[in-house]
């Protein structure tokens, strides 16, 4: 009988470590995949670097897609554009955008300021 009530205080206890071992780590893992992005103030326009937690996940400097490096014209513009990213990394695409994508988001060209 004691036997018995050893084997169910040591079944659970292993239930409650693993099921707190579990909480945590998804806290964990949830705070350190949520993507955000900031605009870059480059000279004569912007660019986007998309993080994940403190960490910097893609570093865009130019208009992806566009001939040349050209940089975006507006903070809006840089800012629409990783926000787009952000929606297909979250969704488990791929984060390479198209020349439709951005022809959605009516990206121009920058010009000097």
């Amino acid at each position: 009988m004691i036997s018995t009530a050893k084997y169910w205080v040591l079944l659970v206890l292993f239930l409650a470590l693993v099921l707190g071992y579990s909480i945590y780590n998804q806290t964990f893992t949830s705070e350190n995949q949520t993507f955000h992005s900031q605009v870059v103030d480059l000279n004569n326009g912007y660019g986007y670097q998309i993080m994940r937690g403190e960490k910097i996940v893609i570093l865009q400097e130019y208009i992806p897609g566009f001939p040349g490096k050209q940089k975006f014209a507006t903070e809006a513009q840089a800012l629409k554009t990783a926000n787009l990213v952000i929606t297909k990394l979250e969704e488990g695409k791929s984060p390479i955008l198209l020349p439709t994508d951005l022809a959605e988001l009516n990206i121009a060209i920058a010009t000097s300021r």
